[in-house]
């Protein structure tokens, strides 16, 4: 039987690729909500490129939710629709609420991310869903990129040996692209700008690759001039084992797509990357490139590994961000996802941190 989904924030310029994404898992998408206002299902088209640089190939939305019931209240969409999960692209100030009724009502939860404005905000309502064995998860994606995948996979194994520094770089385009007049670049619904939207994907995944929580942080700010939320931040970091970490993203292009880049500096081995990679990018392969002390490595210590990318079932970031997604809808019932409600309250612990730090002007540690 395909899994019902009830969908909130239709308004959202996430929805089309994710929609393209439940079309392809064969979901059913019995319920929609675009909180106070009334949906027109026939009108419901493809809302193109806002507010930043996403593209679909998802055909007329309106099909996928062409049966579906209609709520102009979230919460009543997810305490009465005949649903098993709830699929949230919406403000931040107001989407831990709406999880909250959904774990009271036994319903599980995928959630843009950050999920909340602040790790205070999400930690009640995450005590309840792990009380009640309701599953919510963020989407962090870059837990299912290959390239990353890999890069854990040799942190694990011990092949850097003791990890010294990573350095981790995640630059978009200018808001000169974007829709500022949406509410994620709003303040008082999202807290932040650049690091709270697009900053949390590495934020989460560099930790990640190593197994090992940042502890503390040292961040400073760039505001927007058009909106009232930050342009772009840098954060120095260190992990909970020591290792010293820099993180810059921003909105600073001024082309659309990405700049990006990973390193990763151990005492037996070092590893450069892109890391990211989308239809924008307009290069078929993302290369790891190792340079190793290992003694079978001796012949050639320096290679490149290449990563193909495929767009087949999600051309608007890659199969990857498609693959997140189908790990989740497998494993959503026994709480086997990529990521989970915790992950989504330590890493808004971080953005806590560096915010509250760029008020000190110093260092901060992440709370427990």
């Amino acid at each position: 039987m395909s899994t019902k989904i009830g969908y909130v924030g239709v308004d959202h310029h996430h929805r089309d690729p994710y929609f393209t994404v439940a079309s392809g898992l064969g979901l059913d998408v019995t319920a929609v909500c675009e909180p106070g206002r009334e949906v027109d299902l026939d009108s419901l088209t493809a809302m193109g490129d806002r507010p930043d640089e996403i593209t679909t190939e998802g055909g007329d939305v309106a099909d996928l939710v062409a049966d579906a019931t209609v709520y102009e209240d979230p919460h009543r969409l997810a305490a009465e629709a005949d649903i098993d999960v709830v699929w949230i692209t919406y403000r931040s100030d107001e989407t831990p609420a709406i999880i909250d009724t959904a774990v009271e009502n036994g319903v599980h939860a995928v959630s843009e991310k950050p999920i909340a404005r602040t790790a205070a905000d999400l930690e009640g309502v995450a005590q309840k869903a792990n009380d009640a064995g309701v599953t919510v998860s963020p989407t962090l994606y870059y837990r299912t990129n290959p390239v990353a995948m890999d890069i854990r996979d040799r942190v694990e194994a011990g092949f850097f040996g003791d990890v010294w520094t990573v350095q981790g770089r995640f630059n978009a385009s200018q808001l000169s692209f974007r829709d500022t007049d949406h509410y994620i670049y709003d303040e008082a619904v999202s807290r932040g700008g650049a690091l709270q939207w697009i900053g949390p994907h590495w934020l989460d995944a560099m930790p990640w690759m190593l197994d090992d929580p940042i502890a503390r942080v040292n961040a400073s700010f760039h505001d927007a001039e058009e909106a009232d939320v930050d342009a772009g931040a840098v954060l120095q970091f260190e992990t909970e084992s020591g290792t010293l970490g820099t993180y810059h993203t921003g909105y600073y292009l001024s082309d659309r797509g990405k700049d990006t880049h990973f390193g990763l500096y151990g005492t037996d081995a070092q590893a450069q990357t892109p890391l990211h990679h989308d239809s924008l990018q307009h290069e078929p392969t993302i290369p790891l490139e190792i340079t190793s002390e290992d003694p079978e490595w001796s012949a050639a210590p320096k290679r490149t590994v290449q990563y193909e990318c495929t767009y087949d079932r999600f051309p608007a970031w890659g199969d990857f961000v498609y693959d997140y997604f189908e790990a989740f809808f497998d494993g959503y019932e026994t709480g086997d996802v990529p990521a989970s409600v915790d992950d989504a309250v330590q890493l808004l612990r971080v953005l806590d941190a560096a915010y509250d730090s760029a008020d000190r002007d110093g260092w901060v540690s992440v709370s427990d």
